[in-house]
């Protein structure tokens, strides 16, 4: 592709090539330059529609944050309170004996301080249906299913207790809910009117039909395995289907005030530790992975800047795919390497993105001054 940088392009050819990788696709923008960068291999380019997984939950996001700006709902307010029949929640928070659940607000559901149990969790006994989906046995579940789960797992905090974020996709098939009973209408058409249409994308929706073939299929280790049962059934926890294109330019919505106003980011960005390197906030992660954790991989993929600092990331990372804005280098980065089993893979491709574009830029600033010294000579003062 004309402008690309040749070593990311190598590295996208490298890994479509692995057993492990039916195609790759990362998508770029420079704010600086207002130039995007795409690179893709095997299956998958720029306009292959892919499962986004976790990046769902910015979408959520975007939708709570519409909500709240119109005063249709309070993020510091219960859940409960935007829920009309309420029986299928009753007892659903309790703990030692306690039932909290009139206690847990939209904040805690998107922060991941609910202290719900999560039904996927591989410490509770959900772990064998995990387990079933990356070996491709495919199934599906319903709301309720999610809601009986969770309660048979009882409750692991009260809700906001503690210094940490506990995952739980049990979370954000809860917003889901939320939103369709504020709207009136089911989740895949509050993404498809509130986001896809306003941001023009046309290949960027919830998954809810399992005859449906035009996502590519996901990869579990060496095996491409076809479970669209499952993946119907994610829904607001991680049902979009987007392409890594059309998330770049969902990023750049989110993060630069096309979808909401942009100035209540702020609010989002109360980081608490949720895995080593990773902070969540209300929505969204932010990422500071130290340079040895890349080793493994730049070993494999990309020797050169062996031990650079990675780029802090902002936005949220699924199983395998990304979206993220790299506020330093103000650089946006999405796509997917389509591997379920090992999410780290997508997270060095996306940093490796970063770092590439952000190199150019600098090469570029470089050859500039050298050029054309006078321009960068500050100017006399004016008397």
């Amino acid at each position: 592709m004309s402008g690309t940088p040749s070593r990311l392009e190598r590295l996208a050819d490298r890994m479509s090539r692995s057993a492990w990788h039916n195609g790759v696709a990362l998508s770029l923008y420079d704010r600086e330059t207002g130039r995007e960068t795409h690179v893709g291999g095997g299956a998958l380019d720029k306009r292959t529609p892919y499962f986004a997984t976790g990046v769902t939950k910015l979408f959520v996001t975007a939708i709570l944050l519409q909500l709240c700006e119109e005063e249709k709902i309070d993020l510091d307010a219960p859940f409960l309170r935007y829920i009309g029949d309420r029986t299928p929640f009753l007892d659903l928070h309790v703990k030692e004996g306690v039932d909290r659940t009139d206690q847990v607000t939209i904040k805690h559901l998107m922060s991941h301080t609910s202290g719900f149990g999560d039904h996927f969790l591989l410490k509770y006994q959900a772990r064998a249906l995990k387990h079933q989906v990356a070996e491709g046995v495919d199934s599906s579940w319903g709301f309720e299913d999610v809601l009986l789960r969770a309660r048979s797992h009882g409750a692991v905090f009260a809700p906001g207790e503690g210094t940490r974020a506990s995952y739980t996709d049990t979370n954000f098939h809860i917003l889901g809910r939320v939103i369709e009973e504020v709207e009136g209408m089911s989740f895949a058409r509050a993404v498809q009117t509130r986001i896809a249409d306003r941001l023009g994308l046309r290949a960027t929706y919830v998954y809810c039909d399992p005859s449906d073939h035009r996502p590519v299929d996901p990869m579990s280790r060496s095996r491409e395995i076809h479970v669209p049962r499952s993946l119907a059934s994610f829904q607001a926890d991680g049902g979009i289907v987007t392409t890594s294109r059309e998330s770049m330019v969902f990023a750049r919505g989110f993060f630069e005030g096309y979808l909401f106003d942009k100035r209540v980011l702020p609010r989002l960005y109360s980081w608490r530790p949720i895995v080593f390197s990773a902070e969540y906030g209300a929505g969204l992660m932010h990422m500071q992975v130290p340079w040895w954790m890349t080793v493994p991989y730049r070993l494999r993929y990309c020797l050169l800047d062996l031990f650079r600092a990675p780029p802090r990331l902002i936005g949220h990372i699924g199983r395998g795919s990304v979206c993220f804005y790299a506020p330093d280098e103000g650089v946006y980065v999405a796509g997917t390497v389509n591997q379920l089993n090992d999410p780290a893979r997508g997270l060095v491709f996306a940093m490796r993105g970063v770092e590439e574009v952000a190199g150019r830029i600098r090469s570029q600033q470089m050859r500039d001054a050298r050029l054309h010294p006078m321009q960068n000579t500050p100017a006399a003062p004016r008397h």
